[in-house]
């Protein structure tokens, strides 16, 4: 059945006025509820790159010490494990042979002595004799070259004393450094040659810190760079050293190149203990927001900065770079000083209004970071 065009216009006009009348007669648009949030103000700041890294510590001097003399051994005086000081006798040699050598070369160099004194003498005398002509000039030629092969004689014979005197003081085996030590390899009764070890001392002084590293870092890691050092017993005493060598040789299991850490020891470090190493890789001034101000979106991560006369947030997509516990580093997309979203940040779209909470957080202080 077809309807008159008179009744089509009626009944689009009532249900124009039906649907006013649904609305409460009022033309404007529906308000979008305000999301209640916190905000913070992004902050410019020095972010620390740093690669972590458990490794060991490992004595910078440890002699082992030899016998520079012959003898039999009389007397142990350490043990492993025995803590010594530099000069500290260990053990001790008979030291027969280097008695007798002793006094035999004190023996010779008293005998050349007299000889030179009583040729000196001569040679004084002929000296006046000579200017008078009472002797030929050939034989006081003569004495004086006696006279100077007996002083050669002489030094000769004085340096092999101090020889034999330096040989009887080795039969005293002692320290050269302060230590520890780690192994003993004589025992009372023995024969010990000249190069026989006797003692593995290990230095308490200085130390190397040895950290492995990966193999995409060794580019990054260079001479001089700053290390963080704490050992595991004492986790809240911290050394800062200097890396002084970056070793290149790639592990074949680690896949890790090491770098090594000269330091002195600050007191209980022990050779063969862990050490816990942050290496400073790079510093640098980075805007930074508190790390729940970024969110993810179908766009990438945003952040959303806040327009304080309209009170609604803007999205903002952002590039991000270090991230730390209590930040997180912005390379793109939020200027310092910006009031960001904080609280409340994944509830928001873009455009989204706000009820801005009255306290107010800020990004906490940095103290170092890892990628």
């Amino acid at each position: 059945m077809t309807l008159h065009p008179r009744y089509t216009l009626a009944a689009l006009v009532s249900s124009a006025i039906l649907v006013v009348a649904c609305s409460g007669g009022s033309d404007a648009p529906s308000e979008r509820p305000a999301t209640s949030v916190t905000q913070a103000v992004a902050t410019l700041q020095t972010v620390t790159q740093l690669e972590r890294s458990v490794g060991r510590l490992k004595a910078n001097t440890a002699p082992m010490i030899a016998s520079e003399t012959s003898g039999r051994v009389i007397e142990v005086l350490a043990e492993a494990g025995d803590v010594v000081e530099a000069g500290q006798v260990l053990a001790r040699l008979d030291g027969d042979s280097q008695r007798a050598q002793l006094e035999a070369a004190r023996g010779e160099v008293l005998q050349l002595r007299a000889l030179a004194k009583n040729q000196q003498a001569r040679v004084e005398r002929l000296s006046g004799l000579v200017d008078g002509e009472l002797v030929s000039k050939d034989q006081f030629e003569e004495a004086q070259s006696q006279a100077e092969a007996l002083s050669s004689q002489l030094a000769s014979a004085q340096a092999r004393l101090s020889s034999a005197q330096l040989d009887l003081q080795r039969s005293e085996i002692v320290s050269p450094v302060a230590g520890q030590i780690e192994a003993r390899h004589i025992s009372s009764g023995d024969f010990a040659g000249v190069g026989t070890p006797l003692f593995d001392v290990v230095s308490a002084d200085a130390l190397m810190a040895i950290l492995p590293v990966p193999q995409r870092l060794s580019k990054e890691v260079k001479v001089g760079q700053m290390v963080r050092l704490h050992s595991l017993e004492s986790p809240t005493e911290v050394i800062e050293a200097p890396i002084t060598e970056v070793r290149p040789v790639v592990g074949m299991r680690s896949r890790a190149v090491e770098v090594v850490v000269t330091l002195d020891n600050p007191g209980d470090w022990r050779d063969g203990g862990s050490v816990v190493g942050e290496i400073v890789l790079a510093e640098r001034e980075a805007v930074v927001v508190p790390p729940i101000s970024v969110v993810k979106r179908p766009a990438g991560e945003v952040v959303y900065v806040i327009d304080q006369e309209q009170s609604i947030a803007i999205e903002r997509v952002v590039e991000v770079g270090l991230r730390h516990a209590e930040w997180i580093e912005i390379h793109s997309g939020v200027s310092a000083g910006e009031a960001v979203v904080l609280s409340g940040a994944g509830f928001l779209t873009d455009q989204a209004p706000l009820a801005i909470e009255d306290r107010e957080a800020g990004s906490a202080p940095m103290d170092g970071a890892s990628q």
